[in-house]
Order: C-alpha cells, then sequence, then structure tokens
C-alpha cells in the first residue's frame, strides 16, 4: 500500500492505501500516514541519534499505484487492484509521461518538508523492463536517443530522477542489481542478493559508486534464526553466529574496500504476524550486524561478543516486552544462539 499523504493526488489515500485482504485472510487492510505522524517519528529518532531515509521506490514495486492512478504507466490497466501478497510484477511508471515527473516532484517536495535526511532511497530494484520495450513511447525515446536497449533507459530515469531530487537538496540511494552501469558516479547502492555481494565490491569501485553491504545470507533478519523455524519455503537460516561471521569487505585489502561504506540489516516484515515477533527475528542479531560493521575482523571475538550480548539480555527482553502467547509459530522468546 501507499502510505505517503502528497497534496493534489487523493486517490492515493483512497485507493492506493488499502487492500482487500493480507496473503488470502479475507480482512480489508488499509492506512496513512498524517504529516504530523511522520514529523513525530523523525524527532522521536533523532532524540536517539538515528536519522531516518524515506524510501520511494521506482520504477517498480508500484502496484498499488498503478491501482490509484494506472494513467502513469506504460499500458494503463484500470481494474489495476492493490497487491495482496508479497512480491514484484512487471508494472513499472513510464518515463515518458509528464505526469509521472510531476506526480514524483510533488512527492519528493512531500518527503523534503517531512524528512531532514537530505538522502531518498529510490528502491529501483526488481524491476523487469519487458514492458518498457513493449511499449510505443518508451520505444520512441529510445530510438531518438539512440539508447540500445532498456537499460540504458533505465540509466536515463535514474538521471532524471536524480536531478529531480537535487532541486531539493537530495540525493538518491539505490538496491543494486549487478548492472553498476545504470548509476552514476558518486552514488550509493546496497548489495543485497547474495550472489552479487562479492562481485559487487570491485564492480561498484569501478563504476565510482558507494557501496552499503546488505547481502542477505548475513543480514536479512527476518530469515528464521533456528533451523526448524517456519521460512516460508525460502528463506535460509542464518544465526546469530552467521551474522558475527559477516565480512564487508570479503576478504578484500581496504585500498580495495575504501567506496564500502558500511552495513544494513533489513527486516522485511510482511510475513511476521506483530511488533514483538519482529523483535524477536532482528534481536539479537542485529547486535552481530552492528559489531561486524564497527569491527575490522582481527579484533572481533565470537566468545566475547557472546558474553557482552548476555550483558543485553535482560534489558532487551524487559524494553520490549516479549509475550510469547501473541507470537503465531509459538517460537521461544530470543533463542540467543543455535546450540547445534
Amino acid at each position: 500500500g501507499w502510505r505517503l499523504p502528497v497534496p493534489g493526488y487523493p486517490r492515493l489515500e483512497s485507493v492506493a492505501s488499502k487492500r482487500a485482504e493480507t496473503f488470502g485472510d479475507g480482512i480489508p487492510h488499509g492506512g496513512m500516514y498524517t504529516r504530523e505522524e511522520l514529523k513525530e517519528l523523525v524527532a522521536y529518532c533523532a532524540d536517539r541519534g538515528i536519522e531516518v531515509i524515506p524510501e520511494i521506490d521506482v520504477p517498480g514495486h508500484n502496484e498499488a499505484l498503478a491501482a490509484a492512478y494506472p494513467e502513469f504507466f506504460c499500458f494503463p490497466k484500470p481494474d489495476m487492484k492493490v497487491r495482496t501478497v508479497a512480491g514484484n510484477s512487471k508494472e513499472l511508471v513510464c518515463p515518458q509521461k509528464p505526469e509521472v515527473w510531476k506526480f514524483y516532484a510533488a512527492v519528493f517536495k512531500e518527503l523534503k518538508d517531512i524528512f531532514p535526511s537530505k538522502i531518498v532511497h529510490l528502491g529501483g530494484d526488481e524491476a523487469p523492463t519487458e514492458l518498457w520495450e513493449k511499449c510505443p513511447l518508451c520505444r520512441q525515446a529510445r530510438a531518438g536517443a539512440g539508447m540500445k536497449d532498456e537499460q540504458e533507459q533505465m540509466r536515463d530515469f535514474f538521471a532524471r530522477m536524480t536531478s529531480l531530487l537535487a532541486k531539493n537538496g537530495q540525493t538518491p540511494q539505490f538496491w543494486y542489481e549487478g548492472n553498476a552501469g545504470i548509476y552514476h558516479p558518486g552514488e550509493t547502492v546496497y548489495a543485497w542478493r547474495q550472489d552479487q555481494a562479492r562481485q559487487s565490491i570491485d564492480k561498484t569501485k569501478k563504476a565510482g559508486l558507494n557501496l552499503i553491504m546488505a547481502s542477505n545470507e548475513y543480514c536479512y533478519l527476518d530469515f528464521p534464526q533456528i533451523q526448524g523455524q517456519y521460512n516460508w519455503g525460502w528463506m535460509r537460516t542464518t544465526t546469530l553466529r552467521k551474522c558475527y561471521e559477516l565480512d564487508p569487505a570479503f576478504g578484500k585489502s581496504p585500498q580495495e574496500t575504501g567506496h564500502v561504506r558500511g552495513v544494513h540489516a533489513a527486516a522485511w516484515a510482511e510475513h511476521l504476524p506483530d511488533l514483538n515477533h519482529l523483535l524477536y527475528r532482528v534481536y539479537p542479531r542485529a547486535m552481530a550486524i552492528a559489531e561486524a560493521g564497527w569491527s575490522p575482523m582481527d579484533v572481533r571475538s565470537w566468545d566475547n561478543f557472546r558474553r557482552k550480548v548476555a550483558d543485553h539480555r535482560a534489558f532487551v527482553l524487559k524494553r520490549f516486552n516479549y509475550d510469547l502467547e501473541r507470537t503465531k509459530e509459538n517460537e521461544p522468546p530470543f533463542r540467543w544462539e543455535n546450540k547445534k
């Protein structure tokens, strides 16, 4: 669903913020933040030393937008519905329609007014370009600009988005999709696919990009912590120790990895039943990712880390008030390590 209010686009709330059900449960769901609520969240986080970076996905992951404003897309579907299950689709906003750029200018202005951060994450991931390949407007634009394929069009699309952000003093970040050529020198990308993370270091350095390491086999904290936990059929088991073994440089020298700016732990919560269960999945593994991001490999100690985690255990349990009865998977509260 779409959750950000944007003046002049009422169907974001009346259509895009609502879905008929969630994963087949038959229960309608809806809601949109107010500006005041978002500003309160930003202030709450700022008091705790946290910068909130908004993410507005382009050109894909946009079925909710397509349901509300089908005219923004290459092949409008008036009967498009807000998605009710996780995943992605072929629907990409059409870069050749002026109304698309007018819309995102309004979105980015709204972000500037709410979020002090100068960064806007633009997503950019899981965006199949086959509809761009077929779209008459896109085909005409590629021919006119001498573009050889849709990937060059994606690079141009990102450049135009970056220019739009620059008018507000904002800069973009992206999820890295393996093709460093679609981004521009100085931009920041997140390596998240396991099979691309190692190769991303050399490719992004050559392209002049900044890199944040989020390789999913170490950094995806919605993955199960222990063998036997429900994993929705495809998630890998990622133990606390596995998270702690993250080397953001993958063994490369400081000279080769000076562009690696940090690490990123992701928790995609669409499959997690409630906040307590989300926190159970995140902790204590977030502690391991944090130490992996701050500590050189040659000073790390698994035994010492385990002692530090034990020191935090009582605080975390008290702070999050974990209630075993609320979890729908009947998983043990805060299993601090995999005994196996």
